[in-house]
């Protein structure tokens, strides 16, 4: 048997029960039967007889359920009567012993009658019959389907940790424990794609064994050892591919020398600051001006909190291209963060002179400049005239041309996706010996990750992290409303009106953009119908959602931002970037409808002066008001750290929804986990620059089972993986 065989070559799987594997468990091949390991291991002890078994003791029995009775205990105090479910299971030996569960009437038809199955628990005798109460039970199959109950209990007897795997209905965990083993003695030795050095130097089990172990256990040291061999395959795998699509993204091209110059308008920027910059800012401008100045094209996340000073890092490193008498290029996901990092910039830049003689040229590009406007800006940029240009994606297409590019920032990385970034390999403008000389790159993000997530998910680019606020930010206050407080929104509507009347603004967030019968909740559009008819009749309320016209939503952001408007209703298009200092609260409807990213996003947006700021999440009665949903807000009413919150929201969450679905294309983690296995992850990248480093397409032939095993894990290959999107 070989392991790209379809499942149908394992004696007794028909077409049925291979579409079964396939539609419940996405397992068609035997490879991908092997891969699915046990979710959790049941300690179940030795596994004896009842004439072994010692009364007071716990004990696992194996054998044929006979069949089952139901009984019904009077009240005595309690609400209702007690069910009691009793299930009569015979052994190899022909012993029988007694099953209890009570108000679990369902075991009955999970276990019919012919069931074959493993009970743990604590022996005691009734009478003249042992019985285990309430035991764990561990279902193996059913006498009907061809299981032998002598040859399961013989299988068994000196395994003492029980496989306990994913299963769906008419697939228990039993049948799929039965078919894996089917399919490992089928199965030759698995061929090791690690080398007796590599498995040495890590001290590693060899593939063969990991892969028996973990489905059968003998103890827990083997099984922990089986474990740590395949969560650094699974682990090794995702870096190296990681690592060899940074080779190619910068095959064929060479870096340009943008270090620091001294006394250049880099450092003067940062003297004519009013502030100054945190350890953490000096932190990275130490890592940058490295990068700038090495001979390969800088590659760097800069991932900060909300208001931790990523645009001062931003603007000093722009300037240091256009210190080399380069262009700097800063690219944004919407038109209105565009126009407000061009605001920024303005400001910033103002104390060295900002589009006037011998000044800094700034310009702002997208899809809603005149045509008049973009013909001039292009033309400017082409002779070199514009310095720094601000745009969305605009700034990509064909016809946008730059003199010569020195820079690229690229803010808020999940809009943006790794085909984006192959396209400024098009607008390196100059060459090297033959080579492409490709502009610095360095990525930002608002989103705290996880620093085990941030080296998997972005684990081809070097990473810098704003873990400290400027100092004077005052903490921002965050309440949770539940439904059952809803009389509170009043006062909140006092203090609304209280902060207008001192000068400052309100934000109030809903999750939809206009009523609908299929998701209940509060609408931007009908709240702000009745907050400027009925709550704030003598204020002015503004609306802003993504489907207004660009101009009416630029014109009611401006009135808000002058104190024109006092409320502003909106939907989540000022999530990022959004920069109005006046504001100090934030009003978030229905907040069980967002995660956790985005509640602490939408909070950011205020406290970014010295004035005391609020945020008051309001749960409404949705269905996805659950216990899962209330820790979320109850997490972000406890911290305004982002990190700390990244790391819960992984928890809560776990790693499948923040890492399989955000970016399609990278190999599915089976077993390794984002926060135990961090040193594992930090080892594997480690290990997997090196490798690609000496060799950057892995040609050599020592390298060739690395090689086969990423193109074999990536979806679709390495190729496709190199052009997917990220968000």
């Amino acid at each position: 048997m070989r392991l790209d065989d379809r499942v149908t070559a394992l004696d007794g799987v028909g077409p049925k029960l291979a579409s079964r594997l396939e539609d419940g468990l996405g397992i068609r091949t035997i490879r991908d039967l092997v891969a699915h390991y046990p979710r959790k291991f049941h300690d179940a002890g030795e596994v004896l007889d009842l004439s072994q078994v010692v009364e007071g003791q716990a004990a696992t029995l194996l054998g044929e359920v006979l069949g089952w009775e139901t009984k019904w205990l009077p009240k005595k105090g309690r609400k209702r009567p007690l069910e009691v479910a009793e299930g009569r299971v015979r052994q190899a030996s022909g012993a029988v012993f007694t099953v209890t569960f009570f108000n679990q009437n369902w075991r009955a038809q999970r276990l019919p009658a012919g069931t074959v199955a493993a009970f743990s628990g604590t022996v005691k005798r009734f009478r003249s019959t042992l019985k285990l109460t309430t035991p764990d039970v561990q279902e193996l199959g059913r006498v009907a389907a061809g299981v032998d109950p002598d040859a399961a209990a013989e299988r068994l007897a000196h395994q003492r940790l029980l496989s306990v795997y994913a299963a769906v209905d008419g697939l228990p965990s039993g049948k799929i424990a039965e078919l894996v083993e089917a399919a490992l003695e089928a199965l030759p030795p698995f061929d090791d794609w690690l080398s007796e050095s590599w498995l040495d130097a890590q001290d590693l089990m060899d593939l063969d064994a990991a892969v028996r172990a973990i489905h059968a256990p003998p103890d827990v040291p083997t099984r922990d050892a089986a474990r740590r061999r395949l969560v650094f395959d699974e682990l090794f795998t995702l870096q190296l591919g990681l690592q060899w699509r940074r080779a190619r993204l910068e095959a064929d091209t060479v870096g340009q020398d943008n270090a620091p110059v001294a006394g250049g308008r880099a450092a003067a920027f940062l003297d004519a600051l009013p502030f100054a910059p945190t350890g953490a800012q000096q932190r990275s401008f130490e890592a940058l001006g490295e990068d700038l100045g090495a001979a390969r094209p800088m590659h760097r996340l800069l991932q900060g909190d909300v208001g931790s000073g990523k645009t001062v890092v931003a603007v000093w490193t722009m300037l240091n291209a256009v210190d080399r008498g380069r262009q700097a290029a800063m690219m944004v996901p919407t038109e209105v963060l565009a126009e407000q990092h061009h605001r920024t910039l303005t400001q910033l830049l103002a104390p060295l002179g900002v589009n006037v003689l011998d000044g800094i040229r700034v310009e702002v590009l997208t899809s809603s400049s005149t045509t008049a406007q973009r013909r001039r800006i292009l033309g400017e940029m082409l002779t070199g005239d514009v310095d720094l240009v601000v745009g969305t994606h605009a700034l990509l297409e064909e016809g946008v041309r730059f003199a010569d590019l020195g820079l690229v920032v690229i803010d808020e990385q999940h809009r943006f996706g790794v085909s984006q970034r192959l396209q400024l390999k098009d607008k390196a403008t100059g060459a090297g010996h033959g080579r492409a000389v490709l502009p610095d790159v360095l990525v930002m993000t608002a989103t705290p990750i996880p620093r085990s997530l941030s080296l998997t998910l972005y684990g081809d680019l070097d990473v810098t992290v704003l873990d400290e606020l400027p100092p004077g930010r005052i903490p921002i206050t965050t309440q949770l409303i539940t439904p059952r407080e809803e009389v509170r929104r009043d006062k909140l509507y006092a203090f609304v009106r209280e902060q207008a009347a001192a000068g400052f603004g309100t934000y109030i967030v809903c999750p939809f953009v206009e009523d609908s019968d299929v998701l209940p909740g509060r609408s931007a559009v009908t709240e702000h119908q009745r907050l400027s008819d009925e709550v704030f009749p003598d204020l002015a309320v503004e609306l802003v959602h993504g489907q207004m016209r660009t101009d009416d939503k630029d014109a009611a952001m401006a009135r808000f931002r002058a104190g024109e408007a006092q409320v502003l209703v909106a939907t989540t298009v000022i999530e990022v970037g959004v920069d109005v200092p006046h504001a100090t609260v934030m009003v978030i409807e229905d907040a069980e409808r967002f995660g956790i990213s985005q509640l602490h996003q939408l909070r950011g947006r205020v406290g970014r002066s010295g004035d005391r700021s609020f945020c008051v999440l309001f749960a409404g009665w949705s269905a996805s008001l659950g216990d899962e949903a209330l820790e979320r807000l109850r997490a972000v009413a406890a911290t305004t750290d982002g990190f700390e919150l990244a790391e819960t929201d992984l928890d809560i969450r776990g790693a499948g929804q923040l890492f399989g679905k955000r970016q399609s294309g990278l190999p599915d983690l089976k077993l390794a986990h984002l926060r135990r296995d961090l040193a594992v992850i930090g080892t594997t990248r480690d290990l997997a620059r090196e490798v690609v480093a000496a060799d950057p397409d892995l040609t050599d032939p020592a390298n060739a089972p690395l090689r086969e095993q990423v193109l074999r894990t990536y979806e679709g290959g390495l190729d496709a993986f190199a052009v997917l999107e990220t968000g």
